[in-house]
């Protein structure tokens, strides 16, 4: 484990009886499209939620602190997550909200060490936190080839390894296993299982792999 940065591993800050999400009368919508609406729903720490149906990305955007809601509050942590912005996304990491894949020339290597520096890490740290999370994403042996040559399973386990690297209590992560061979995506059940064992919490959308949600949150099923 490391001592300055923890990864997978996240720090206990607040006690274990607070939800790790708490959101109450949600209401987002964009013209006459209204896209989630009172919506109340709850994470405990430790836990691994599930998200499907309509409006799904729109919640994770709003749960992340990338996309204000119209009503409504969400907590993370017993932190307000648009009221005391800048201290719950230090709580939070979210991979890509979109689905989409990176198509880049730069390596893994580069990709993850040059988001662990622009998040104000010093360079050890993050030279020692990236080491650690190529080895337990299985991407050691790729890390010098361009992102733009990873299966979308390997860019999964980039993007969670990216999530990781700042050592946040919770995991937002939009469609983590999407087109995933089926080794990435046990890998990214195992780190789900690590991080989670030490009272970091998950929530994704999309496909879902048996056994690895505790919890599903089914948008628009009123």
């Amino acid at each position: 484990m490391l001592s300055s940065v923890s990864t997978v591993s996240p720090p206990a800050r607040r006690p274990r009886s607070a939800p790790a999400v708490l959101i109450t009368g949600l209401h987002k919508q964009f013209g006459d499209d209204v896209v989630v609406t009172g919506l109340d729903l709850r994470a405990r720490p430790g836990s691994v939620v599930a998200v499907a149906g309509r409006g799904k990305t729109t919640l994770l955007a709003m749960l992340a602190g990338v996309l204000p809601p119209d009503e409504g509050s969400v907590r993370v942590f017993g932190v307000d997550v648009w009221r005391e912005w800048d201290r719950a996304t230090r709580l939070v990491a979210s991979t890509p909200l979109d689905g989409g894949a990176p198509s880049r020339a730069e390596s893994g290597w580069a990709m993850l060490t040059g988001a662990g520096l622009l998040h104000g890490l010093r360079a050890e740290e993050v030279v020692a936190a990236s080491t650690e999370l190529l080895d337990l994403t299985g991407l050691g042996d790729a890390a010098d080839e361009p992102v733009a040559h990873y299966t979308p399973g390997m860019r999964s386990r980039l993007h969670l390894a990216r999530a990781l690297l700042t050592g946040p209590r919770l995991l937002v992560l939009d469609e983590p296993f999407r087109g995933v061979d089926p080794d990435s995506a046990r890998t990214i059940a195992a780190l789900f299982d690590r991080f989670t064992a030490s009272g970091g919490t998950v929530v994704f959308s999309g496909e879902q792999i048996d056994g690895v949600s505790d919890d599903v949150w089914l948008l628009g099923a009123r």
